[in-house]
């Protein structure tokens, strides 16, 4: 579970300027060390196989190329990082990865499809800090569009959200760009709900007042997934809990993606809640007085052993009744299930990777 890219990040940091405010880009502070850890990144990413691995380490080199001007081969490693964080689930891979991509194509003018990584970046189990430093991005987009309204609530979002000094300046810089194009040509259009900004990703669920039944509504207000379940939940990460005689999952158009073969499918978190469906990419279910993980993609992630599991960021509180254990995010065992849940839990919150490098 080590972080193969946390240094790189950090080296990042170091490495790049202060937000231009002509371009609304970094400058370079250190054009070798950019180099030298591009090449780093490179080396590292023939090294490490895993997915999640792949995705940061993709995501380092996409911001060098980026900033040096290669916006081809940004766009490319950022897209290929946001593959590999989605074949994970895991939010705290996907939302740097979709804001990364965002950052490449904000920079390209592309801002329909930036806003959209933005927004969809900041949906998930995340920390403040990292939805603080999106928002600051977002604002750019923005401001690059003449959304002056909806900037000022960005940057406003991003100063609470992470105060810190990288992100700080990327406020400060974007308030004067703010206040200047206000004056020359107002605050534009109104500002976007999260749906709209988001592309509508999310159908709404309803029941159908005849049947009882529950289907799930486009941006339309017309259905998108008839009314055919005795139970459903909302969406969440693309996929939603369903259940006819059995519990399962569909995706956006209604396509079973998880196989409906579970008595329940109820995922509690280390932080006390219980979500019906999926919760980083995966889900709890029930099978013969059993739970299991199941990833959203219908992969079983932790077999039926185990009375209970609980979801935490950085994988699983597991108990067999009497002891806790804990599992990463692969299923493996990382501490045996002979320990209390508290020290089961520390060995978790320790093993936690946010990515707060550079987007």
């Amino acid at each position: 579970m080590v972080d193969v890219a946390a240094d790189l990040r950090a080296g990042l940091f170091r490495a790049l300027g202060p937000l231009d405010r002509a371009t609304m880009r970094h400058a370079i502070a250190d054009t070798v060390a950019l180099q030298q850890i591009r090449e780093e990144a490179t080396l590292r990413l023939a090294r490490h196989a895993a997915e999640a691995d792949q995705s940061r380490l993709l995501g380092v080199r996409a911001v060098i190329l980026r900033v040096l001007g290669d916006f081809d081969g940004a766009e490319v490693d950022a897209a290929a990082a946001v593959k590999y964080a989605e074949a994970v689930g895991a939010d705290l891979l996907l939302a740097p990865a979709r804001a990364r991509l965002g950052q490449v194509l904000r920079v390209r003018g592309r801002y329909e499809e930036a806003d959209q990584l933005f927004a969809l970046a900041e949906a998930g189990e995340l920390p403040r800090t990292l939805t603080g430093a999106v928002r600051a991005y977002a604002g750019l987009s923005c401001i690059a569009q003449g959304r002056i309204t909806e900037s000022l609530i960005h940057v406003q979002r991003a100063s609470e959200q992470n105060p810190h000094g990288f992100v700080m300046q990327i406020v400060e810089t974007a308030l004067g760009l703010i206040e200047e194009r206000a004056a020359k040509a107002g605050f534009g259009p109104p500002p976007r709900g999260w749906p709209e900004r988001a592309g509508h990703p999310a159908p709404d669920r309803f029941q159908d007042p005849q049947t009882g039944r529950f289907g799930y509504l486009g941006a339309d207000g017309r259905p998108v997934v008839q009314a055919a379940f005795s139970q459903a939940g909302d969406f969440r990460g693309g996929v939603a809990a369903v259940c006819q005689a059995d519990w399962g999952a569909i995706d956006r158009n209604g396509t079973v993606v998880v196989p409906m073969l579970y008595g329940a499918m109820e995922t509690p978190t280390t932080d006390g809640r219980t979500v019906t469906g999926f919760v980083n990419g995966v889900a709890v279910a029930g099978q013969r007085g059993r739970v299991l993980v199941v990833h959203k993609t219908g992969r079983v992630v932790v077999p039926p052993r185990y009375q209970r599991v609980e979801v935490h960021p950085a994988g699983f509180l597991v108990t067999d009744g009497y002891s806790w254990g804990a599992l990463g995010l692969d299923g493996n065992e990382v501490v045996p299930a002979r320990a209390e849940r508290a020290e089961a839990l520390r060995t978790l919150e320790a093993a936690v990777s946010i990515d707060d490098g550079p987007l």
